[in-house]
């Protein structure tokens, strides 16, 4: 009898849930794009004139010009714009670089400009997440010496090893096998350099229904290239830098076929997700009001780079960076200003900021961190959650945490776009996913009536209208300001990692008015609109 009834209650869950699957939303997706006939070389024309005037003049004055990348998707149409406009090299490290929308599309760019034009390509990428198409990269590899494609500390010299390389790999040597290369750069003809937190994929530029990420770069346009021509060539010419080539995938595939396919525009960019951004990437108008004329002169700017040797000697106690930092942070007197998806002091970290207490009572130290609903790592923010006490009272800090629909989203990214936009195929599957509750005190957008048979959900408003999905924020910006007048824009997250693991790399700025807008910046994201105050009880 039990064994009936147990057989009976089976059968019926399995008939609910196959009833639900049948009854599941079907969602209406972005149509695949057929139409090519458009994209000739013109169409990649970019803006040189614009770069030349602007670089013109800072060779005159002696002096850079910096200006703050905060809004994702115009930070994506400066890149694509900017390798347009290249006159001789485009070098990128990167510590991730996803082949979705934003991914393909960049490396489509990368392709017209040097086959078009003949720039060198160098692209430098972190081994970790890149689970790159073997015929892609062949692809990318026939090119020639003029566009090369480098991983950095590969496991097995594969593409995308399996489990069981990776924990072969680990267990031969943990440290480097957990040791990744974190830079972000990007530069053009060696004097036009974007550096911050941005890596390649959709969630960086605003392109993702679902989470995307709140972050920043420095556009710096430089009189004198020797630190950043020196960190580019360490890298790139360092063992653990491995060529495309080499990848085990890569040459089996080459191996299997007579010629390498000639790939084109309709195996990178198949759906039109960024066609109204890619045609404002060459609008003259457009990116001289958005860019050039905000170029602001800069007193000095140094770059601050880890070396590529950090990864066989991780971990260590105190990296390049990580000094540097902590340097500028001791010359503080009245205002230290952190931002930071990640933080987790270490003890030495909490001494510093101790003593600096101690030693200026009055002294302001305001710290911008995601919140539990806005962060993409639960167990780093675990670990910053058990030491908030610490944070709190013994060290005094003001602590904002990050919402992860903060009042000023509209400004802050492409929102709307985002509640309208059809779902690619890929992402149907988060189909009424909900990572958080939505505030029900945030205003309405009016993106989406409500009518009296509708379901009346709280915000509902605040969802894609096609997923039921709310597209988020979540924290991804490293910066900091000392005292209104020193600055860092990089890649350096304030936790363990960043200090004993990873290489990072990032800009240094001494220049009261950068400084006043990178603090004004901060200071919006850590604003009772858009973040939590945190209280000690």
């Amino acid at each position: 009898m039990s064994f009936s009834r147990n057989r009976w209650w089976t059968c019926s869950a399995l008939f609910f849930v196959l009833l639900a699957g049948c009854a599941r939303k079907q969602v209406p997706t972005l149509p695949q794009v057929n139409d090519f006939s458009r994209y000739s070389a013109n169409y990649y024309s970019g803006t040189p004139r614009v770069w030349k005037i602007a670089m013109e003049e800072v060779r005159l004055s002696g002096k850079p010009k910096t200006l703050l990348l905060d809004h994702g998707e115009e930070a994506l149409a400066l890149r694509i714009n900017l390798i347009r406009s290249a006159q001789e090299s485009v070098r990128i490290q990167t510590f991730a670089w996803v082949f979705d929308e934003v991914g393909k599309a960049m490396i489509w760019e990368l392709v017209r400009a040097h086959l078009d034009r003949g720039i060198k390509v160098e692209i430098l990428i972190d081994h970790m997440f890149s689970d790159h198409d073997p015929e892609v990269i062949a692809y990318l590899s026939s090119l020639g010496p003029g566009f090369q494609i480098k991983y950095f500390n590969p496991s097995a010299n594969r593409l995308a090893p399996s489990l069981l390389e990776k924990l072969a790999d680990a267990a031969i040597d943990f440290h480097r096998h957990n040791a990744r290369m974190h830079n972000k750069l990007f530069v053009v003809d060696e004097r036009v350099a974007i550096t911050g937190g941005r890596n390649v994929s959709n969630e960086y530029y605003d392109q993702s229904i679902g989470r995307n990420f709140k972050d920043r770069d420095v556009l710096v346009l430089l009189p004198e290239v020797e630190d950043l021509t020196e960190c580019l060539d360490l890298y790139w010419k360092d063992d653990h830098a491995v060529s495309s080539s080499e990848m085990l995938e890569v040459s089996e595939y080459a191996a299997g076929r007579s010629s390498v396919p000639d790939l084109n525009r309709s195996h990178f960019c198949s759906f039109a997700v960024l066609e109204h951004l890619e045609a404002k990437a060459s609008d003259e108008k457009w990116i001289r009001r958005k860019f050039a004329d905000n170029l602001m002169r800069t007193e000095s700017v140094s770059w601050v780079y880890d070396s590529p040797e950090k990864v066989s000697r991780a971990p260590v106690l105190a990296s390049t960076v990580s000094r540097a930092l902590t340097d500028a942070i001791a010359t503080a007197r009245s205002e230290v200003m952190i931002q930071s998806p990640y933080f987790v002091l270490s003890e030495d970290a909490q001494k510093l900021l101790k003593d600096i207490k101690v030693s200026h009572p009055a002294i302001k130290m305001i710290v911008s961190t995601n919140s539990l609903a806005a962060t993409d790592n639960w167990p780093t923010y675990a670990a910053h959650y058990g030491e908030k006490r610490i944070y709190l009272e013994d060290l005094g800090l003001e602590m904002w945490e990050f919402k992860p629909i903060p009042e000023a989203i509209e400004t802050m990214m492409s929102y709307r776009k985002l509640l309208r936009r059809l779902p690619l195929p890929r992402e149907t599957f988060r189909h009424g996913e909900m990572k958080f509750k939505i505030d029900r005190t945030l205003a309405p957008t009016g993106e989406i009536g409500q009518t009296p048979d509708s379901p009346q959900k709280p915000s509902a408003d605040r969802l894609n209208r096609h997923l039921e999905v709310p597209p988020y924020l979540s924290m991804h910006a490293k910066s900091l300001v000392v005292d209104g007048r020193l600055s860092y824009v990089g890649s350096y997250n304030l936790d363990p990692r960043s200090d004993s693991y990873n290489t990072e790399v990032g800009l240094l700025v001494s220049d009261h008015d950068f400084a006043s807008r990178l603090r004004d910046s901060i200071l919006t994201d850590a604003s009772p609109a858009n973040s939590y105050l945190i209280g000690s009880k």
